[in-house]
């Protein structure tokens, strides 16, 4: 609006006190500076503005924000190192009675979150960030390595003799699975990386895999899988038995638990694990080699 009066305007005023009526002249314009027409500015060289949606981060994590450096500034000295972090042990028990105090009452080599597995002849660290499992034979774990930037399972034997050396011929058999009879990974055998000795522990590492098939059944409340899944999983089953057969290698232990699925392959796929109470044919180690509760198909069939 440019103005509210744009001529004179003449108000009468009635008095009760005054029979006079008395005129005044009254005209009124607005400050320029108060009322402008408006005219939007249109910058056609601009950029258009993208709209931004800023989430602040928690205080503590503000607050903590390259800490290390900003100790460093205040002290050149100061020094951050992992090994000084407090140990979440991942063993149980965790009291060291042997081995210099790495091994347990149970002879297993006692880990915590981000200990070093070195393989000394090639100098490459496996970094314990979590127990997958343990048994009879050891554990297993789940490590990191930083020269393939992947996750890959270590299972760690315990330190006695007797383990020590059917521990050596479940990586003679697994070597020679993986690379004379399946080099293409097409027969659902688990992968055999590496294998070294760390702290008197024999550790052979393996692909990581995920649950295996006794956990999937679990989670479906034993209600069983469905048709389509028992054929697929069946069919991958006896083309590894297959395999192992034109090998002359008997598992020995096959079972729900020893056969893992792999996720991130589709369709889905299974690798049977395990080969600790495996052996050759013309080559058998025990007379009785698996728990009461439980009999895998060729020694309860009597080969």
């Amino acid at each position: 609006m440019d103005e509210v009066c744009t001529g004179t305007t003449r108000v009468e005023e009635s008095s009760s006190t005054s029979s006079s009526s008395t005129s005044r002249l009254i005209s009124w314009r607005p400050k320029p500076l108060a009322f402008r027409p408006y005219s939007p500015i249109l910058d056609t060289s601009a950029k258009p503005q993208v709209l931004r949606v800023v989430v602040r981060r928690p205080l503590v994590a503000r607050l903590t924000k390259d800490i290390v450096e900003i100790y460093q500034i205040c002290n050149p000295q100061f020094r951050y190192s992992e090994e000084l972090n407090l140990k979440r042990f991942l063993t149980s028990p965790s009291t060291g009675l042997s081995n210099d105090g790495c091994d347990n009452a149970n002879s297993d080599l006692i880990l915590a979150v981000n200990y070093s597995l070195v393989n000394t002849d090639t100098n490459r660290r496996y970094i314990v960030k979590d127990v997958l499992g343990h048994g009879t034979f050891g554990q297993v774990a789940k490590c990191w390595v930083a020269e393939t930037n992947s996750f890959v399972a270590v299972k760690i034997i315990k330190n006695l003799p007797a383990y020590y050396q059917q521990a050596l011929v479940e990586v003679s058999i697994l070597t020679t699975l993986n690379k004379k009879f399946d080099p293409e990974d097409k027969h659902h055998i688990v992968r055999i990386y590496d294998y070294f000795v760390c702290q008197r522990h024999l550790c052979i590492t393996f692909e990581l895999l995920d649950t295996n098939l006794y956990e999937l059944i679990k989670l479906n409340h034993f209600r069983g899988l469905s048709l389509s899944i028992v054929q697929l999983f069946s069919k991958q089953i006896l083309r590894g038995l297959a395999l192992m057969k034109d090998a002359s290698i008997i598992h020995c232990d096959l079972k729900p638990e020893n056969i893992l699925l792999c996720t991130s392959v589709k369709p889905a796929e299974i690798k049977i694990i395990d080969f600790g109470s495996a052996c050759m044919e013309d080559r058998t180690v025990y007379s009785y080699i698996q728990s009461r509760y439980y009999r895998s198909p060729e020694v309860l069939l009597g080969y």
